[in-house]
């Protein structure tokens, strides 16, 4: 049953995402987004599953988990590549908070695109078109 709630091709998508953004905005504006790069790709993700509430939380925490780890990944070849080498510990101890917030953002960003999705569907019935 867990399986079946558990829908790769957004969750896929969502990490696509996240990369794209994280790497923008930390090369071309040098600012960190991380957070809110996972809170938009959490939120398509949510979207993107529908389902039930349950399914865009749990998809959207396999999303964070695996999301941000290519993150930190990517923070710590960008560390090394700049001489930080000697301190690799010290970096990896230091994203475990920062991934932590990053799966929670995603879980949100998931229930909010569940919502978007529910909400989106109830205005767009044929009913309420027909009602107006």
């Amino acid at each position: 049953m867990l399986s079946d709630m558990i829908k790769w091709r957004p969750i896929i998508i969502g990490i696509i995402i996240v990369i794209a953004l994280y790497i923008i905005s930390t090369f071309i504006s040098g600012q960190n987004t991380a957070l809110t790069d996972f809170l938009l790709a959490g939120i398509a993700v949510g979207f993107m599953v529908g389902g039930s509430f349950k399914e865009g939380a749990l998809n959207g925490v396999i999303f964070g988990v695996i999301g941000g780890i290519i993150v930190a990944l990517i923070l710590l070849v960008i560390y090394s590549l700049s001489g930080f080498g000697s301190m690799i510990g010290l970096i990896l101890s230091s994203q475990l908070v920062p991934l932590v917030l990053e799966i929670v953002m995603a879980v949100i960003g998931g229930v909010l695109g569940y919502f978007i999705k529910a909400e989106s569907k109830k205005y767009n019935s044929p009913v309420i078109a027909e009602k107006e």
